[in-house]
Formats: C-alpha cells, structure tokens, sequence
C-alpha cells in the first residue's frame, strides 16, 4: 500500500510539497479572467504569464543552486514567507502592484527547495515513484479545493477574489510547521548537501550533464504547455461564454480525476517496466486528445477530453521526476532539479505572449493547434534520447507491484 511504504514522514512530506496545489487549482480558473476584470488585456495578460514562467526559470536556476549551498530548510521558509506575504499583495487589484507580485513569487521559488528535500528522503528509502505519485495526487487533491475555491467570485465578486488570495497565501505559510515537524525525523544529510563554492561555471562540469541535455524536449513541452495553458479558462470564456462557477466546477472535477490518475502512475510504470515508455505513451494520447480538442462544438464532449487530456498529460510528471530523481547524484540534486524546471520555463514564457496574441486577434484555435503539433515533436524526441538511459543506468524496474494489487 501507499501509505505503508512512504511512511508518516514521507506522507508529511508529500503533503507539505503539495499543499500549495491550492494555489494552480484556482489560478488555473481565475487568474486571467481577475487580470481582464482590473483592467488588463488578454495580451497583456499573455505577457505577464509569460515573464511569469521567465522568472520562474531565473528563480529555479538560483534557488536550485543555493539549495545545494545552504540549509535547505531555513531556505525554505524564507521562500514561504516572502511568497505568501507577495500573494496578499494581489489583493489590491492595481494592475502594476498585481504583475510585479505574480512575478516575484515566480523568482522566490519555494518548490524547487523542497523537491529536493522530498528527493533525498525518496532516494534513500527507494520510495521514488511512490513518494512522487503521492506528491502529485496530494498536490491534484488540493487543486480541487483550490478549483472550487475559484467559484467565490462568481457569487461575491470582489470580495470572493479577496478570499482566494488570503487561502492561497495561508497554504504557503503552513507548510512552514509541516517541514519543521517531518525534518526532526530526517538525517541531516538529506537535508543539507553543501557544495565547497558558489560558482556558476560548476554547472557546466556537473556529473548530471548528460541527463540535462537529454532533457532538452522538456523545453518543446515548455513552449507548447505555455500556448495554451495558462489560457485555457480564458479559451472556453471566450469561445464558448462559459462563466466562471461553470469553470470553477470543470476544472474542480478534472483535478480529481487526475488525482486518481496519478496514484495509478507508479502501477502503469511497473506493467510497462519502464519510466521513459509511461511518460511517452500518456504524453502521447493527451496529445492526440488535445489536437482533437478545437473540432468539437459538443461543450459536454469538449469539457470531457479536457478533462481526459489533462489527466493523461500530468501523469507522466511524477514518473518523469521520479526518473530524474534516480538518475542524479545527491549532491546535484537541487540544481538538476532547478536546471530541469528552467528547461520548461524559459520557453514556456514566450507561449503565453503567443497564445494571448492569438486570441486578441480572434485566432481562438491555433494555439491548440500549435501546441498539439510541439507536443508530438517533443514526445518524439524523449522516447529517442531517453530509450536507452534506464537499462544503461540500472534502474529497469524489477516486478514488484503495490500490496492491494497482489492476487
């Protein structure tokens, strides 16, 4: 079972690392639509979530760095509370005031310090695939909450947007005991991987270098994902009118099937007997289903392989972290963790720009159109780099299935 091998601390840990699922469960509803009611564009809105993922990439690479560098948990909760004091300054509703604190959050990136925290633990009690798909379903769970936490607005207005806010910061700051209380049970090694300098030119005489560049596709995804994601509550207000509990509600129902979805992760990569053919046959179907996706006028049928698409898609990042996780020595841990999260979020940057663009000039589709068709390239190109890697590295799977599935 899940819970008997991750353990109280790893099940601490797993729901410290996804709490703030609160936070992209109803962002994902209502950032854009709260940014176009305060006066902003759709591309401008486009081009604030793209910085977004730019600094995001700035902020892993930094932050991944000083986690290899110093305490990773006093670290932590610096990041928490500067995050969470950022969120409540999004409350004011004034547009520059609202942009510069989304972007900051992005720069001060708490998840990268924790992910290797949660790593460490995982790789020391060989829990890898189970402690990340946990994480993820965790995290998934919590979206739901923060899904129909989006549905406020709707009926308060203002007001409801308020309320949002306050819980998305207050899930930051209580991470903050959670960590304090899982890490009094955890060696000290795990939590502390002290590299001998700080210096930028290490990054280019990592040991994990050659994982780094066959991880390039994750850039392809970045972009794609960065398309149309972020404006997807913003494609189906537009396109279709569908207002914002209707939203609230679809995005709610899609973040509990993933969490489902997620769970069934670690059993999907054991049948296959490898990470790399898991995340490339579900990256593949929710490509499909998403280029599928524009043809519809069915909104039942389309609100469906949404909700298809998306879980197909997100299941494949804890197998993906779970890979990276095995592959990469300890002590680089935090910065191959915040290189790999700035492969995705530099390109990703440049997508919403692109996709709100698009939609401002009524092009409603072609972003769908134009992330399905970078999505396959990327899909393509992983199975070609990363065929080879587990067997090469011994961590093919041996068959060892959950208790509960056992006959």
């Amino acid at each position: 079972m899940y819970f008997r091998r991750v353990g109280g601390v790893g099940l601490l840990l797993a729901m410290a690392n996804s709490l703030s699922g609160i936070i992209w469960g109803a962002n994902s509803v209502m950032l854009s639509i709260y940014m176009l009611s305060i006066g902003m564009s759709p591309a401008f809105i486009g081009l604030v979530l793209g910085t977004f993922s730019l600094m995001g990439a700035l902020g892993s690479l930094i932050v991944g760095y000083l986690a290899d560098f110093m305490d990773r948990v006093k670290l932590f909760i610096l990041l928490s509370l500067i995050s969470g004091s950022l969120i409540l300054l999004m409350i004011t509703g004034v547009p520059i005031i609202v942009s510069i604190a989304y972007l900051l959050i992005a720069l001060f990136n708490r998840y990268v310090v924790l992910t290797a925290i949660v790593g460490e633990y995982a790789k020391q009690e060989d829990i890898s695939d189970e402690l990340f798909s946990l994480s993820s379903t965790f995290n998934v769970a919590f979206s739901v909450v923060g899904s129909l936490l989006a549905v406020l607005p709707g009926y308060l207005g203002r007001f409801g947007y308020d309320l949002v806010f306050l819980a998305e910061a207050a899930s930051l700051y209580l991470t903050i005991p959670m960590v304090l209380r899982a890490v009094k049970y955890l060696d000290k090694s795990i939590l502390n991987v002290k590299i001998e300098r700080l210096s930028l030119r290490d990054l280019g005489r990592l040991r994990s270098s050659w994982l780094l560049k066959r991880l390039i596709p994750e850039a392809i995804i970045g972009l794609g994902a960065g398309i149309i994601i972020p404006l997807f509550s913003l494609w189906f207000y537009l396109k279709f009118h569908v207002d914002l509990a209707s939203l609230s509600l679809v995005y709610a129902i899609s973040n509990a099937t993933l969490a489902l979805g997620t769970l069934m992760a670690p059993i999907i990569s054991r049948a296959f007997r490898s990470r790399v053919i898991s995340v490339v046959s579900l990256e593949g179907l929710a490509t499909v289903v998403l280029a599928v996706m524009p043809s519809i006028y069915n909104l039942p049928i389309l609100l469906t392989l949404f909700i298809i698409r998306n879980t197909l898609m997100n299941m494949a990042n804890p197998l993906l972290t779970s890979l990276i996780n095995e592959l990469a020595p300890r002590e680089e841990r935090g910065r191959v963790f915040g290189i790999w999260n700035m492969l995705s979020s530099i390109p990703r940057a440049v997508g919403p720009g692109l996709g709100g663009y698009l939609m401002d000039i009524g092009y409603l589709d072609l972003p769908l159109y134009l992330t399905s068709m970078l999505y396959a390239t990327a899909v393509v190109l992983f199975y070609i780099l990363l065929r080879d890697v587990e067997r090469r590295m011994g961590v093919v799977y041996t068959p060892r299935f959950p208790s509960c599935l056992r006959l």
